[in-house]
């Protein structure tokens, strides 16, 4: 029990607000503006942005607010002593902690305001293996692969291969789907009743898979003998290949 009573402590500690939240924020303009200008904006302006790191364009809280990413660069550069460099004026004590309390709790606030938001759904294509499986299962046809062709899934930076950010589509590979598309509906039989799907993409292939399916239907109900060889229009078969019934 005790062991269960230090994890809900836990939860609990981490369900409140952290020490950088809104009861310790500082007025940007008024408390951490001066402080950028003075030690951070020699080096990172909009025209000297070593780094490629640019505070100067962030003139409003709003502003900060519209690019956590960097603010999260910031908080890491002070807590590791690296921001200002060794050689740069440095901040006092109280300078520092207030400018870092003043980013933890920003971002504490930004990240309260998008909780439960996944933020943009790229729009995604299938991957290779996903297009091959469909068009497998509505096809019925297992030796089906519409994706020989097609370049290798890229894997995004979280390494999986059917992430939307690394699913483009290009000009080449849109041209090899629409080739895709032509070679399965090669593939395609029209039925009396409908329309079905074969391996195998001969019109007298099909009549063989036809007349192959019937033999095999009556086969089960008769037994083989008496037939002879017959070419009916370049068709080859025996006759009473499906067998006699057994009278």
């Amino acid at each position: 029990m005790k062991y269960l009573t230090k994890i809900f402590a836990l939860a609990a500690a981490l369900t409140l607000p952290s020490p950088g939240g809104r009861a310790a924020q500082a007025d940007f303009q008024k408390d951490i503006r001066p402080l950028l200008n003075e030690f951070c904006l020699k080096c990172h302006s909009t025209k000297d942005h070593k780094g490629d790191l640019d505070l100067e364009r962030f003139s409003s809280l709003d502003a900060v607010k519209r690019d956590p990413k960097v603010w999260l660069q910031v908080e890491e550069q002070l807590e590791l002593s690296e921001m200002p460099p060794k050689d740069k004026p440095q901040l006092s004590a109280a300078q520092k902690a207030k400018l870092v309390a003043w980013v933890r709790g920003t971002l504490h606030d930004i990240a309260l305001a998008n909780a439960g938001d996944p933020g943009p759904v790229v729009l995604r294509r299938l991957s290779n293996a996903e297009y091959t499986y469909t068009v497998r299962d509505l096809t019925g046809v297992a030796a089906l692969d519409p994706a020989r062709e097609f370049p290798t899934d890229g894997a995004a930076g979280e390494g999986f291969s059917n992430a939307g950010a690394a699913l483009v589509m290009s000009p080449a590979l849109l041209t090899k789907y629409l080739d895709a598309a032509k070679d399965l509906a090669a593939h395609a039989v029209l039925l009396p009743g409908g329309l079905a799907f074969s391996p195998i993409t001969s019109q007298r292939d099909w009549t063989e898979e036809r007349l192959a399916a019937i033999r095999s239907f009556y086969a089960q109900f008769t037994e083989k003998g008496g037939g002879s060889a017959v070419n009916l229009q370049g068709i080859k078969f025996d006759t009473k290949d499906g067998g006699v019934l057994p009278l």
